[in-house]
């Protein structure tokens, strides 16, 4: 199995039915927020390195596919047209440690539409943890005034990779 797994269903099922409908031209998605609190009034840039190495290898083979089946109680057969997808599609990106501000794109997928719905989930979670963390981390040592910042996060953050 492949990383092609890290995704919803929901993603899944709705990359099938554009598939079968024939809806393969581009679409784009954008990751952006909408409002930010009065006290955190930016966002540091952070992930687009993971989703980058996540697209560049991206591709359906058929333990994805056979895991999709099993997941969705479908025969594999069904999700047949996903084997051998690979990410064909661009990504324009705020570079890392930037600063964004509310209304900002962090980042665009343009792509076939079944190819930007499969790869939504995992590029959302890699750009958005990171982002979060980096935010965190920028907002602690503006508040230390110049004072040592030492953080803890792998003894409270998901999964050891998160420490990172």
């Amino acid at each position: 199995m492949s990383d092609a797994t890290t995704t919803d269903l929901y993603e899944v099922t709705m990359a099938m039915s554009y598939v079968r409908e024939g809806m393969t031209g581009p679409a784009t998605f954008s990751l952006f927020v909408r409002d930010m609190p009065p006290d955190r009034g930016f966002l540091v840039a952070a992930g687009l390195e993971s989703a980058l190495d996540f697209l560049s290898g991206y591709r359906i083979v058929s333990e994805d596919v056979d895991a999709f089946a099993a997941a969705l109680h479908r025969p594999a057969r069904d999700l047949e047209p996903l084997l051998g997808m690979g990410f064909t599609g661009r990504v324009r990106a705020v570079p890392e440690g930037r600063i964004v501000l509310a209304g900002e794109p962090l980042l665009e997928v343009t792509a076939p539409l079944p190819q930007a719905q499969l790869v939504e989930t995992y590029v959302l979670n890699q750009v958005n943890h990171q982002t979060t963390i980096a935010s965190k981390a920028a907002r602690c040592v503006l508040a230390a005034a110049g004072h040592p910042v030492v953080d803890f996060s792998l003894r409270r953050t998901h999964g050891p990779q998160a420490g990172f």
